[in-house]
């Protein structure tokens, strides 16, 4: 009997050093601070990758719906396809590109649209597709064949759970021809090599010399950053960026222009290194950027521009660890 008594005494003694063991836990756990919290989140969501917008399998089957409408000229299902905010050749609206795709849709006993050498992009916010694009076509009156072919370059976005076109620009390395117009004038170009890069040369001096007015004269007054910001965030932006840094280092690499008729389009990989004006932290900003240019008043304008960063800024040592590893 006495044993017995002993024994749920310590069987008792055990459970309320349990109890007590877990309330200390569950204190403690509520007196975290609020830096040491933010540590762990901030560690828990550099821990995955950002999701990717969609799948190379889903904008591959947004293509072969995409050409089979066109072929079969379909218009309200093909015009369901692009995002009501589209542009195409950074001008026309979707009212104009309804009017130009019902006229060409109209006019054609048939067509035959066929995309080669698709290079597909995909981020978090855009998928950016480039590819050569043939069309054939055979007119209703007197029959008459006519084709034409040229690169063209694509950004999807999801809008209500699907993906739309946002921006389609194209341009003709052979203009639309029949046998009687003979050969066709060759393509003019936007710019030239050397021009787009004093662009950019004067672009990265500006940012380095956090010059706001003279930085934002290189953006058209219709640019948009990130498929959202019109100009005047943008300016809002790079203004409080610049007024708290002390010094700024902006560099670019693996620069790559194509330059189009009527725009240019540049993707490169951005680096920079800021020195905060209270505190003298060093951060580094590292990622993957495009622009798209155009020509107003006879200068290059930037009229989009695009940027991811790797992950959240880190500090020099960071930086450089990452560099070495």
């Amino acid at each position: 009997m006495r044993n017995h008594l002993e024994g749920r005494r310590r069987e008792i003694g055990m459970k309320t050093v349990a109890r007590t063991m877990f309330v200390i836990l569950v204190l403690l756990a509520g007196t975290q601070s609020p830096s040491q919290r933010v540590v762990l989140n901030l560690s828990a969501a550099n821990a995955s990758p950002p999701a990717l917008i969609s799948t190379e399998q889903e904008v591959r089957a947004f293509f072969a719906k995409y050409t089979d409408l066109y072929n079969k000229r379909e218009l309200e299902p093909f015009l369901l396809l692009f995002s009501v905010k589209a542009k195409q050749n950074q001008r026309d609206g979707l009212a104009e590109m309804k009017m130009i795709y019902s006229d060409l849709f109209n006019r054609s006993q048939s067509l035959q649209l066929s995309i080669e050498d698709m290079k597909i992009e995909i981020y978090q916010n855009a998928v950016d597709v480039k590819a050569r694009y043939s069309v054939n076509q055979v007119l209703k009156e007197r029959g008459e064949k006519r084709g034409w072919k040229g690169d063209a370059r694509w950004v999807l976005v999801r809008e209500e759970g699907k993906l739309e076109v946002l921006t389609i620009d194209y341009q003709y390395s052979i203009p639309p021809t029949t046998a009687r117009e003979g050969t066709p004038e060759p393509a003019t170009f936007l710019a030239k090599e050397e021009e787009v890069k004093q662009f950019f040369s004067n672009y990265i001096d500006r940012y380095n010399q956090k010059d706001i007015d003279g930085f934002l004269s290189f953006f058209s007054s219709k640019a948009v950053q990130n498929q959202k910001d019109g100009f005047a965030e943008i300016r809002a932006i790079y203004a409080k960026f610049f007024d708290e840094s002390r010094q700024l280092r902006y560099q670019l690499e693996g620069m790559k222009s194509e330059i189009y008729q009527k725009a240019v389009d540049v993707k490169a990989r951005f680096r920079v290194d800021q020195l905060l004006k209270k505190s003298g932290e060093e951060k580094v900003w590292i990622g993957t950027i495009r622009w798209v240019l155009e020509r107003e008043d006879g200068a290059l304008k930037i009229v989009s521009l695009d940027y991811q960063n790797d992950k959240a800024p880190s500090n020099k040592g960071e930086a450089k660890k990452e560099r070495k590893d």
